[in-house]
């Protein structure tokens, strides 16, 4: 499968930011389930109002995730292959803490900020970091937010990767998972679009004087094309649009299988380039307890020293609820929302994907990538999370090829 037809589905499916929306995302998810009490969940779920202090002047939300992952893995070690040996690991995929304040004044703005833990061991840099803060305040309809954040580019950047299908993204060689900077959003048609738009530039952390630092501008549209009355069914779309700076004049994509604790098998390693220029096109298809979505990514670099190389990714994944669930569609942000299961048992969900990534182009050969992954994931309760996935990658890099096999289990908890 070549990623052009990726891009044709995309089209065919949908095309007829984030973190910082999070308060938005769920209140419309908590909306549109209040009809009917929860079920009595055999994995019990902390109340949703619990933890939360709805006060005259402000409404307070603490946020807490910990989502802990087994990856084994099973390889050919051929003397002459692309990919090093992979090791078994357990680890602490993300132990997270934040907090959501939102004012209840004549000016509604809000605050957003959330730190993460992970093993040193597969994070490069610190294990303990800053991942969101920032504050929302109101444009009209629109809205600006300022501080660290998700950029505004691409679905499986924006959307909460601890309710995707999937466990793990594969496009990461084409985005950093948080940037500093500003970022405006709002809706379009009545609220059946959404549009976003950003600069960012991190300098601050980097200690790397701004003008010499990477300024990344980004933005993404999308649209809802088609949903039911029972918004069980709904088709999206959605178009990004990323240029990417260089860092000193240097540029790298690199990216792992699907798997935190993986080598970056895909990876250019750091080459001349002043910047690059990025299109993302994606399409969601939900028919009630079935849906595909896909996604594709070209990236055009200003390399002339290296040919200026054209690299891609993508990918198209299908996910079937055993249990009758659906994901419910998010209009403020333009996103499937998390799984609130039906019964007392839980949401069983099956979910296949084949992904794609080409970092060779130029005189730059950052390998290919063949991904296949089959998973399953019980979502215990609205909270709970335990998934099984296994994955086969295929890389062809640099003249030769190798394979590597992935087990990955994760249990996760999420408030």
């Amino acid at each position: 499968m070549r990623l052009s037809v990726l891009g044709c589905s995309c089209l065919i499916v949908g095309l007829c930011s984030a973190w910082p929306l999070v308060a938005r995302a769920r209140a419309q998810t908590t909306v549109s389930n209040a009809r009917q009490a929860p079920p009595n969940y055999f994995f019990p779920d902390v109340p949703e109002k619990a933890l939360i202090r709805d006060g005259k002047h402000f409404w307070i939300k603490p946020v807490f995730a910990i989502v802990g992952d087994y990856t084994a893995f099973s390889q050919d070690l051929a003397s002459a292959s692309p990919i090093d040996e992979q090791m078994n690991t357990r680890e602490l995929r993300a132990g997270r803490l934040g907090i959501i304040i939102r004012s209840k004044s004549k000016f509604p703005w809000y605050f957003f900020s959330t730190v993460d833990y992970q093993e040193s061991r597969t994070r490069e840099g610190a294990a303990f970091q800053l991942y969101d803060l920032g504050v929302a305040l109101p444009l009209g309809a629109a809205k600006v937010f300022i501080g660290k954040q998700k950029e505004t580019f691409c679905y499986e950047l924006v959307a909460l990767s601890v309710l995707l299908p999937q466990q793990e993204r594969i496009l990461l060689p084409f985005f950093p998972t948080r940037n500093i900077g500003i970022n405006f959003s709002g809706p379009l048609a009545g609220g059946r679009m959404s549009w976003a738009a950003g600069a960012f530039n991190d300098w601050l952390t980097t200690h790397v004087p701004f003008a010499r630092n990477a300024s990344d501008y980004t933005g993404r549209v999308t649209a809802l094309a088609w949903e039911s009355k029972d918004k069980t069914q709904y088709v999206h779309g959605g178009v990004g649009y990323r240029s990417g700076g260089a860092d000193n004049g240097m540029m790298r994509f690199a990216g792992r299988p699907e798997s935190n604790v993986a080598d970056k098998l895909t990876d250019t390693k750091d080459f001349p380039a002043s910047g690059s220029n990025q299109l993302s096109i994606e399409g969601l298809l939900s028919i009630g307890r079935f849906s595909v979505l896909t996604e594709h990514i070209d990236s055009w670099v200003a390399a002339p020293a290296s040919g200026n190389p054209h690299f891609s990714g993508g990918y198209i994944a299908a996910s079937w609820f055993l249990t009758g669930e659906s994901r419910p569609y998010i209009r403020a942000v333009g996103y499937a929302g998390k799984v609130v299961p039906k019964g007392r048992f839980g949401a069983v969900e099956v979910v296949a994907k084949y992904s794609r990534i080409n970092l060779a182009g130029g005189a730059i050969d950052g390998g290919k990538l063949d991904k296949s992954h089959l998973g399953l994931n019980w979502w215990a309760s609205a909270q709970w999370k335990i998934g099984f996935s296994y994955g086969d990658a295929e890389l062809t890099k640099q003249g030769l090829a190798g394979n590597a096999k992935m087990w990955l289990t994760r249990f996760q908890w999420l408030y």
